[in-house]
């Protein structure tokens, strides 16, 4: 049997297509994720979980063995997005955490010296 023809034997969760979608996606989260767009950069991640969520609610195809090939090449390459947009997030959230432990830390010193029948307190 010619392997081109070939059907692979593994279920498929994504076509060639929605793979191709997916990754451009995740480019384009890299991309906005460098400038620091976070209202973007949600919006692009929703976008690529209604993507995952389709593809995983139909019923699985089987592909041709090149496709196959392919889209393990492209969910490497997602994934490798993944770890890039990962790495530029994740200091901006414990940027934003520490500036939120302060506010709350000077909200509770604030109220605690605060003379409640003084004017204004």
């Amino acid at each position: 049997m010619n392997s081109s023809n070939q059907t692979a034997t593994q279920p498929r969760i994504l076509s060639l297509a929605e793979g191709r979608a997916l990754l451009a996606l995740y480019e384009a989260m890299v991309e906005t994720a460098r400038t620091h767009d976070w209202d973007r950069l949600t919006e692009i991640e929703r976008q690529a979980a209604e993507l995952r969520d389709m593809a995983i609610s139909r019923p699985p195809a089987s592909n041709d063995v090149e496709d196959v090939k392919e889209l393990s090449v492209l969910l490497t390459q997602i994934q490798r997005l993944d770890h890039e947009i990962r790495n530029q997030v994740e200091p901006a959230c414990e940027q934003a955490r520490q500036q939120l432990s302060v506010e709350v830390r000077d909200r509770t010193v604030r109220k605690a010296y605060s003379n409640p029948d003084a004017p204004g307190g």
